[in-house]
């Protein structure tokens, strides 16, 4: 058995679950890696995150050398087609003859009776395209179709963004999901002094930047940050630029509140900025809650906080009492989009709708807890207007105990500040240096409803 062959085993097996069972790339990438070196591993995570990045373009383009759509076909042979065309048109460095062969001998191991039918596509790709594969559209096809599928985005979804963000924004955002975040880290005053902290990571190669965006957010720009012992070890955490950011418009309290707290970042950065002494931490699936506890505790910041399994909807709180509350509320994902690069094939305008009408629920509960003058901080990972402001509007517009706030804290950070409406919504657009988040801050003026 080659050293290659595993790799492209389990890189088809992996896609054919995100395709198949619309399971998330991500944790298959973790557990399915573990057991191949480092190399392999980093093949494998460009292998998965490039083919499902680049779904909606491959698609296009393999439409031409079939005789059914791409769309007719079964899960499992639009995955092994997805995976040979990526090496072909989108990876520089993997010969033809081992990216078809390879794919072939995994393919006959998934799905035997495909091989045949997958082989000779994939030698006519080899033959008759250049990477990254021409896109065609007829003479006068919209500039935005041709937009979305060159960088393998929903058509609805840029759509929407070049009217909501501006066409150069949106671009920027497109751009951005094309390529792996850059690793932000964390910088914990727990771990030690910031000086010593650098200079630590520096003597074993790893080299980081200040961020605008957070205090204690540093970028990391060279060396192997993920296998250094102060970011394995927990110590340092990895959290995104801009979801550090997020934090700093969380009203400072002895006690707050983080509903939907897994996997712990915001959490951690409130304890680690001093916005809260003590954080309480909701969440509902017992995995993700395990996963928030491992987490605080290998950052020895367990003893700060209070990890709560439970239904935010039917939270063991008492209403009404808190100054400061959080709610990280689940979204679409369309600011990480990088990150989560399934959810480009199947996401659909409808599903909005479905998280707006929970996020309402939630903001609901969330508002609930607060003490007169209290505040929640909404925050989504969505730039969809459904849920964000629309979701906001919807609750207030339902009770009379709570207003927007439309001014941001004094200390918010520019680059932030720079994206905040007069209304009080911050809007972060994908960008090079961060994933794209949503925020908007509510604050209750009595207690009765």
């Amino acid at each position: 058995m080659s050293a290659v062959r595993p790799v492209r085993f389990v890189a088809l097996g992996i896609l054919i679950r995100v395709e198949r069972d619309r399971s998330h790339a991500a944790p298959l990438l973790d557990s399915k890696g573990a057991h191949l070196d480092a190399r392999d591993r980093d093949l494998l995570r460009a292998l998965v995150k490039k083919t499902l990045r680049g779904a909606i373009r491959l698609d296009h383009v393999l439409d031409r050398y079939l005789t059914r759509p791409m769309a007719n076909l079964d899960p499992e042979i639009r995955a092994a087609l997805r995976l040979g065309a990526t090496q072909l048109l989108l990876m520089d460095r993997i010969p033809a003859h081992a990216a078809v062969g390879e794919t072939v001998t995994a393919v006959k191991e998934f799905m035997p009776h495909a091989a045949g039918m997958v082989n000779a596509v994939l030698r006519r790709l080899a033959r008759e395209e250049k990477p990254p594969g021409s896109v065609q559209l007829p003479s006068g096809t919209d500039p935005v179709k041709r937009l979305a599928i060159e960088t393998s985005h929903p058509e609805w979804l840029v759509r929407r963004w070049v009217k909501e963000l501006g066409e150069e924004a949106t671009r920027v955002a497109l751009w951005a999901d094309e390529h792996d975040s850059p690793i932000d880290l964390l910088m914990d005053p727990r771990a030690g002094a910031l000086e010593e902290v650098v200079a630590a990571l520096e003597r074993d190669g790893v080299t980081t930047v200040a961020s605008d965006w957070a205090p204690l957010a540093r970028t990391v720009t060279g060396g192997d940050a993920i296998g250094h012992p102060l970011v394995a070890s927990g110590a340092l955490g990895i959290v995104d630029v801009a979801a550090q950011a997020m934090v700093e418009l969380v009203s400072p309290a002895r006690i707050v509140i983080d509903l939907g707290a897994a996997p712990g970042g915001k959490t951690r950065t409130l304890l680690a900025r001093g916005r809260a002494a003590r954080v309480l931490s909701l969440e509902l699936h017992p995995t993700r809650s395990e996963r928030l506890r491992r987490n605080l505790r290998a950052a020895g910041r367990l003893g700060d906080a209070a990890v709560v399994r439970a239904d935010i909807r039917r939270a063991p709180l008492a209403q009404g009492v808190f100054p400061s509350v959080l709610l990280d509320a689940p979204c679409s994902g369309t600011g990480t989009l990088r990150k989560n690069p399934e959810i480009r094939s199947r996401l659909t305008l409808a599903d909005l709708a479905s998280f707006a009408s929970v996020q309402a629920e939630l903001l609901h509960a969330a508002i609930d807890l607060l003490a007169p003058e209290g505040t929640v901080t909404y925050v989504t990972c969505s730039l969809e207007p459904e849920e964000n402001e629309d979701v906001v509007d919807r609750v207030l517009a339902e009770r009379e105990d709570a207003i927007r706030v439309r001014e941001l804290p004094d200390t918010t950070p520019v680059p932030l500040r720079n994206c905040s409406r007069s209304d009080g919504l911050v809007r972060v657009p994908p960008g090079p240096a961060h994933d794209g988040f949503s925020s908007i801050t509510i604050r209750r003026t009595r207690q009765d409803r």
